[in-house]
């Protein structure tokens, strides 16, 4: 028997077949993103078996990625300010 994150996962295993291409390749990397930086934090959470912890790893991740795109962002229009000024 698996973890009970991997459980909760293949328990959504067929969600991601009538997805396009595209968002099927999302899915895969936000799950993966779940298994790599959240599993402890899902494991340990103390939740019963339901798709919560699951759910808030996967907006953890999605926090993560805005997070890094607004640094991101910043740097850029900082550049562009350095460069017209």
């Amino acid at each position: 028997m698996g973890s009970e994150l991997e459980d909760e996962i293949e328990s959504w295993e067929g969600f991601p077949s009538p997805l396009r291409k595209e968002d099927r390749e999302l899915w895969e990397e936000m799950v993966q993103d779940v298994r790599q930086c959240y599993a402890e934090a899902v494991e340990q959470s103390g939740m019963p078996l339901t798709a919560d912890p699951f759910f808030m790893a996967l907006i953890l991740a999605q926090q993560r990625t805005i997070e890094r795109l607004r640094a991101q962002l910043r740097d850029a229009e900082g550049l562009e300010s350095v460069d017209t000024g």
